[in-house]
């Protein structure tokens, strides 16, 4: 095998330039280089590698399949070669450069935004973008350095570290509990053909299951309803109006409860949570700008922290194999 010098590592960059821009010309001048001199790099890889990486057209470039392979599995060892020589100039400790982060929008908007502004003015050599998203599969070769998403861990290449376990709670207006009645039991929901609004997982495109937690007790219910939807705030707006009862993480909630425009529903199944995930892509040579990104996020999870659920065990940091 040819050895790996470091005109291949910059071709190699020069790669991954042109996956997150979707642009030689963008990705030009990401790099400091020509528009030619990139083009010239990602062929130099496709004649070293005999495999076409990206597909041109006179309007967008697109990566390849078998670009997006190659990235998937060498974009953490460049990151560990920047690093590495970070720390050997002494400035292993520097919060610079660009962060890219993938967030669920509900959280973003909700806990992130309002604190965002002191994060940024505690490390002035930062640029933060900030994308609303759930479709975390592409995100080392999308150009992402971390993602923030609800939900079970499903990727099996990253890293990935609980930072928050909301509670999902079950909720009514009071004017539609007045006009169909308060259901006693989870089955009640189907029995007595209660109007439920039913929202998307993006993970799956279907339909979130409904299901209700007590102890050991785990209870999955075919609830049904005329209205789905895509986004949290439709949701709640469309149960405040008194369209049906929904499912919601316990999160920016608190002003309806204590307002009484929305009441709890079997609120004798409190066990079920719905927990939040940081992802990125190597636990070796963590950026300095990821660890502090992450350390933000945690610590303001600290006030925010639900009770674990009865009997059920914390779930720790974990690397999928």
């Amino acid at each position: 095998m040819e050895d790996l010098d470091g005109g291949f590592v910059s071709d190699l960059l020069a790669l991954a330039a042109v996956a997150e821009s979707r642009s030689f010309g963008r990705a030009a001048l990401r790099l400091g280089k020509t528009q030619p001199a990139v083009s010239r790099a990602i062929q130099r890889l496709e004649d070293r590698l005999r495999a076409k990486l990206v597909h041109r057209s006179s309007r967008h470039v697109e990566v390849a399949d078998a670009g997006h392979e190659l990235l998937s599995k060498v974009l953490p060892l460049l990151q560990g070669i920047e690093d590495a020589a970070v720390g050997a100039s002494g400035q292993a400790a520097a919060v610079k450069g660009t962060l890219r982060v993938a967030c669920d929008a509900v959280f973003a908007r909700l806990v992130l935004a309002p604190e965002l502004a002191q994060f940024l003015k505690c490390h002035p050599g930062l640029q933060l973008k900030l994308e609303t998203r759930n479709d975390l599969s592409d995100l080392v070769s999308d150009g992402f350095d971390l993602a923030i998403r609800f939900g079970p861990p499903s990727l099996s290449t990253l890293v990935c570290r609980r930072l928050y376990s909301p509670r999902v709670l079950t909720v009514a207006a009071p004017s539609y509990l007045a006009q169909r009645g308060r259901p006693k039991a989870p089955r009640d929901l189907v029995e007595d053909g209660h109007e439920c609004i039913l929202a998307i997982d993006p993970a799956t495109g279907r339909s979130f299951d409904w299901e209700f937690w007590r102890g050991d007790e785990k209870v999955k219910v075919a609830v049904s309803g005329s209205l789905t939807v895509t986004e949290a705030g439709t949701k709640i707006g469309a149960c405040l109006a008194g369209h049906g009862i929904v499912q919601v993480i316990d999160l920016g909630i608190d002003a309806h409860l204590r307002a009484g425009t929305l009441v709890p529903v079997l609120a004798d199944w409190p066990d079920e949570t719905f927990p939040l995930y940081v992802y990125y892509p190597s636990r070796d040579h963590v950026p300095a700008k990821v660890r502090a990104f992450i350390d933000f996020v945690a610590g303001m999870m600290t006030g925010l922290q639900s009770p674990a659920p009865a009997n059920r065990p914390p779930v720790t940091e974990q690397a999928a194999l």
